[in-house]
């Protein structure tokens, strides 16, 4: 007994440290790709390139938005957004996922850059314009697949899906 339960101890400290230093990585890579970025003086404040939609950004964007849209497993309609952006700490992949289903409705969120988990949220409740979700990842610098998985919690519809985002 006391066996298994040191084993289920170390197993979860080793996944707790692995995503600890998955997010590490990632973030070190964001913070050393920085200064380079910055210094290719890509649009400004005043070029009509700064905040808004596409890909939850507000800062200043980095390259081209890439979205994809579908249909849930009961027939909500949904589209998913991401661009670089630098309104991070750092440089960011931002994500923009919007869902057309009827207020009220209660819905678990979860983002991933790379099949890393960066955002989970648990009760996403829309509104009468649906439902709309933002984050942001650390831009990793590489070719990057921003996804998505939701799930109403009241009709069990699921909806995954994800967008290519290249290397800025």
């Amino acid at each position: 007994m006391r066996d298994t339960v040191r084993r289920t101890r170390a197993l979860r400290s080793k996944r707790a440290s692995i995503t600890v230093l998955a997010a590490s990585v990632a973030m070190g890579v964001s913070l050393l790709s920085a200064p380079a970025a910055l210094a290719s003086g890509g649009p400004g404040p005043g070029s009509g390139h700064g905040g808004g939609d596409g890909g939850g950004g507000g800062g200043r964007r980095l390259g081209p938005a890439v979205s994809t849209d579908g249909v849930g497993s009961l027939g909500s309609t949904w589209t998913l957004k991401s661009q670089h952006d630098d309104d991070g700490p750092g440089l960011v992949a931002g994500e923009e996922f919007e869902i057309a289903t009827p207020a009220g409705h209660v819905w678990t969120v979860t983002f991933a850059d790379n099949d890393i988990v960066f955002l989970d949220h648990v009760d996403v409740t829309a509104t009468a314009t649906g439902l709309r979700t933002l984050g942001k990842a650390p831009d990793q610098g590489i070719d990057q697949t921003m996804s998505v998985h939701a799930v109403d919690r009241a009709t069990g519809e699921v909806i995954d899906g994800s967008v290519d985002l290249p290397a800025n």
